[in-house]
């Protein structure tokens, strides 16, 4: 009897012709679109964006994650309240993918942006001193380094790289004219943070995504792992650390709020960073619970 071939799989070479193909469309369609609204103004393409969220975000897979979260996070809500709230983030989240284009706009009408708080950071910045800043994925949170960068020194910015490297080529240069620097989450960039801070430089991280790595800090009541990176690296440098926030108002405006700057214990142990890094989820929850619809809930936070 003759046997049944064998499924065809994929080579390593034509996977890696695929990818390099969708990396190419995906950077295509990005800048296609950047280059429509980038001239557009400002409050019809945030607008669109935020219709575009509330019409797509509930139709994913990513709208089940929201829910669940929500529902983890806030369970004295009621059905109503945490739809309404589901709602506010997709289009916060529409809003910010959309406005990404016209930060340059932004950067341009420094009156849609208040900034307060910045005083210490800014004296800081004068003096050549370090400090480490972190913030969430609240409003829009790539306009904090743009508005602080006003007022003091440019960011050097810790993130995860997207998947796509063309992709990543975008963001850096949308981000390039207000920052000091890109560091990615790998060893690479691990290099250029520790850099930054020997040379007095200021550095910026956003600490609410779930990883799979650190430490379990309990997160609206539940175990999460957290990042131990602010807490290490402001011990490690003995420098101060800087709670910020940014907020969406109403009629296309934004706060930025530097908070006072907390003091960990140099070169701390494991359980000051467990207390450190306690302290900062606690923040988080504040920020969370005083405008959770314009958090990320659609982030697999906590582990199954």
């Amino acid at each position: 009897m003759n046997q049944a071939a064998p499924p065809l799989q994929a080579t390593p070479v034509q996977t890696n012709v695929k990818h390099k193909l969708r990396h190419r469309a995906e950077a295509a369609l990005a800048r296609v679109v950047f280059g429509l609204v980038r001239h557009l103004p400002f409050d019809a393409v945030s607008a669109f964006g935020g219709r575009l969220g509330r019409v797509i975000g509930p139709l994913t897979g990513a709208h089940r994650t929201a829910r669940h979260n929500l529902a983890l996070a806030l369970p004295e809500l009621d059905e109503g309240a945490r739809a309404q709230i589901l709602a506010n983030a997709w289009d916060n989240f529409g809003r910010a993918m959309f406005e990404y284009a016209l930060l340059s706009q932004l950067a341009g009408t420094p009156e849609r942006i208040v900034v307060e708080g910045e005083e210490a950071l800014a004296a800081l910045a004068r003096e050549g001193r370090a400090a480490v800043l972190f913030c969430a994925h609240l409003g829009n949170w790539e306009i904090i380094p743009m508005a602080l960068a006003r007022g003091g020194k440019p960011l050097t910015i810790v993130y995860r790289p997207p998947n796509n490297p063309l992709v990543d080529e975008i963001i850096g240069e949308v981000r390039k004219p207000y920052t000091a620097g890109m560091a990615p989450k790998n060893t690479a960039g691990a290099r250029i943070m520790l850099k930054a801070l020997g040379s007095g430089e200021h550095l910026i991280l956003v600490v609410d995504q779930k990883i799979n790595t650190g430490m379990e800090i309990p997160f609206f009541g539940r175990g999460a792992f957290t990042g131990d990176a602010v807490a290490r690296l402001a011990m490690r440098f003995d420098c101060p650390v800087f709670p910020v926030r940014t907020e969406r108002l109403d009629e296309g405006r934004f706060k930025v709020t530097v908070e006072e700057p907390w003091k960990f214990p140099a070169e701390g142990t494991d359980d000051d960073v467990r207390a450190a890094l306690t302290r900062i989820n606690r923040r988080l929850e504040d920020w969370i619970r005083a405008r959770p619809g314009q958090w990320l809930w659609m982030h697999k936070r906590w582990p199954k």
